[in-house]
């Protein structure tokens, strides 16, 4: 498939938190920065590969 860019990912409610676990603690914050991922063509590799 195609990835995704880097973006920001907030909270669905207006005045909302995000909740993460880090190392065993609970973190909040009011956005987090994804990297992004790349592209995986998984589904093209397995028709070419027969599976």
């Amino acid at each position: 498939m195609d990835g995704t860019r880097p973006h920001l990912i907030r909270p669905r409610r207006r005045n909302g938190v995000l909740r993460f676990v880090v190392d065993g603690q609970v973190v909040y914050s009011a956005y987090a920065r994804h990297p992004g991922t790349r592209p995986n063509n998984f589904l093209a590799r397995a028709l070419r590969l027969g599976r």
